[in-house]
């Protein structure tokens, strides 16, 4: 054969090999991938696949995805393909249940009214004159229910998952979960006074109200409606012997009870309304469940938080043991309630969890305190403590406290002699069905100021209390799929030095108060004695003046030069960071190469002589 031809043939043959290969890679092989990530992002999870195998009624979802609009935007671009492909995934494991529909609304276009009319949230473009686009999300269902996600945002990336699986059960369960709450707490949830409704001030409530069909039970209520899935007390105001055999009636029903008792609550003590003190409000109800809520706080030196205290006269930062974080190792791993919340939960000067060994119950502790605890009184707490007063009395128990907890089981009634108001004549005297009681001993931790900043969530709290509602209606899907939902990950070394940097930090500014006070104490004096001899001043007065200005100088330069030991040690470990897999792991693969090089050219000669 002529090599020309032979050539044409060649490159005729390459050009329709490439052309069936990507032929095949995207109608037969677009569906393979290969999830590289931790969490596991890119792969739908079991949970997931199960909600889609349940389905019982077709259900169509609508992507309006402006492609050509979010072209020049590199971030919405990847974003948006990946959630086509992740819809792409739930329509192919849904056997047939989902149909997925790809919408491109075009400006001006019918499309694009269509869009606006469901609901959906237009992205404004990068130049004043450009046509708004959309990336947004609308379920239907055959019997003329619609669910909209307005839109889809890359910051919740992350969620994505979550967020469809969600709409998913919402559009296909018959009733959303009915959440009653009764709480004394301003702070959280709140009535308008003119028009009676309810509007939430904290942002659990708002994502309450959003996830569950919500109701605000009256501090004088005397039943509980019959429908209630899930009945929440945070914090109530002490509860009369009617209401508490309401209660007791509810949970020997098999009624699901979220509880939150504090012994201590910082934030109605700053200001924020509300009982301070709750661990009591419910009266006998708790000892008949097998539990009590403890009257004392439990402060943690280990897991304390960082808050704003003075020392010498100005702003300072140091470790407050009221106000402390219960990291992962310090959550029930088991439970699912509790597990994969690697943020943590952020607590404010709790009470501890103690059973009292009531016998048909199961006790399961869910958040647990480190072992450097100590025991303080409540009011003494509430008194405002700063971090350098409990750290003069600290003596440490040695012993790790129950923060929260599952009680589950049977129970019988508190209130053998039946209605104590005489109104119900066929009161239970004892459970029907297992009831499910979770109690925490701390409310502050719903609070915005406890785990939000202004970039977002810093702490698990909201996660948890969600997770809470859902694993005790029954939806436990929804507590696995927002447990996947990945955080950021600390730099342990970092994390470390910060801690002892600020140790480091708060001894010398400890050091410091003492000689100002010393110092000052000691110039009163001299000028005491010397305004007694009618001579203000002197040249005992002036040196001694002069001393102290030298020796407060001197603490300031040590303060000083830790804090910048500090920054030195912060950015010697970032550099051994960017080195390590930015020149020393490249290196590694170049001078593994070279030996393999070096190994084959050896060979070669063996085989060659």
């Amino acid at each position: 054969m002529k090599r020309p031809l032979f050539t044409r043939l060649a490159a005729a043959l390459l050009v329709v090999l490439f052309v069936s290969s990507q032929v095949i890679s995207q109608n037969w092989l677009a569906a393979l991938r290969v999830d590289t990530t931790q969490d596991q992002l890119y792969t739908l999870s079991a949970d997931t696949n199960a909600v889609l195998r349940e389905l019982k009624q077709p259900l169509e979802l609508r992507l309006y995805l402006s492609r050509e609009a979010l072209t020049e935007d590199p971030v919405m671009r990847g974003f948006s393909q990946r959630a086509a492909d992740l819809l792409s995934v739930y329509a192919r494991e849904a056997n047939g249940q989902i149909r997925l529909t790809i919408i491109d609304p075009k400006p001006f276009s019918a499309r694009e009214e269509e869009a606006l009319k469901a609901g959906l949230t237009p992205i404004p473009g990068p130049r004043p004159d450009d046509a708004a686009a959309f990336l947004g999300l609308v379920l239907k269902s055959p019997y003329g229910r619609d669910l909209v996600v307005p839109l889809l945002d890359p910051a919740d990336a992350a969620s994505l998952e979550f967020q469809v699986t969600r709409a998913v059960i919402k559009l296909s369960e018959p009733n959303r979960t009915r959440v009653a709450m009764l709480t004394s707490l301003p702070w959280l949830v709140a009535t308008d006074p003119e028009s009676g409704t309810m509007r939430p001030v904290a942002e659990i409530a708002s994502l309450l109200m959003q996830e569950t069909e919500f109701s605000l039970l009256s501090s004088d209520f005397q039943t509980i409606p019959a429908y209630t899935n899930v009945l929440i007390v945070a914090q109530p105001e002490p509860l009369t012997e009617a209401q508490q055999f309401a209660l007791d009636q509810y949970v020997l029903k098999g009624g699901k009870l979220l509880l939150l008792l504090d012994p201590a609550s910082t934030i109605a003590r700053d200001g924020g309304g509300g009982q301070q003190q709750g661990t009591q409000a419910l009266g006998r109800l708790t000892q008949a469940w097998g539990f009590s809520v403890q009257g004392d706080v439990i402060a943690d030196r280990a897991y304390a938080l960082p808050v704003q205290t003075g020392l010498a006269g100005r702003a300072a930062i140091a470790p407050q043991p009221l106000i402390f974080q219960v990291p992962a190792s310090g959550l029930n791993q088991d439970h699912a309630v509790t597990r994969a919340l690697s943020q943590g939960v952020h607590v404010a000067t709790p009470g501890e969890v103690v059973r009292l060994g009531q016998t048909g119950t199961s006790f399961t502790p869910l958040l647990t305190s480190s072992p450097d605890t100590m025991r303080l009184e409540a009011k003494r707490t509430l008194s405002g403590l700063s971090p350098q007063d409990i750290e003069l009395d600290w003596q440490s128990s040695g012993q790790r406290q129950v923060l929260a907890a599952e009680v589950s089981g049977s129970w019988r009634t508190a209130f053998p002699n039946g209605d104590p108001a005489k109104r119900q004549v066929d009161a239970l005297a004892a459970s029907d069905k297992p009831g499910q009681i979770l109690v925490f001993g701390d409310v502050d931790l719903l609070a915005d100021s406890l785990y939000v900043n202004d970039t977002g969530a810093v702490a698990d709290n909201a996660r948890l209390i969600l997770n809470s509602v859902d694993y005790l209606a029954g939806k436990t899907q929804l507590v696995e799929l927002r447990s996947r939902t990945p955080r950021p990950r600390n730099l342990v070394e970092v994390e470390k030095l910060r801690q002892a940097a600020q140790a480091r930090v708060l001894e010398e500014e400890q050091a410091l108060e003492s000689r100002l006070a010393l110092a000052e104490t000691r110039l009163k004096e001299i000028e005491a004695k010397e305004a007694a001899k009618d001579l203000i001043a002197s040249d005992v007065t002036d040196n001694e003046l002069a001393q102290v200005r030298q020796e407060v100088q001197e603490a300031r330069t040590r303060l000083r030069a830790v804090q910048e030991g500090v920054r030195e040690g912060v950015a010697r470990i970032k550099t051994r960071l960017m080195v390590i897999p930015g020149i020393v792991i490249p290196l590694l693969i170049v001078l593994a190469g070279l030996l393999v090089q070096v190994f084959r050219r050896r060979q070669q000669r063996r085989l060659a002589q």
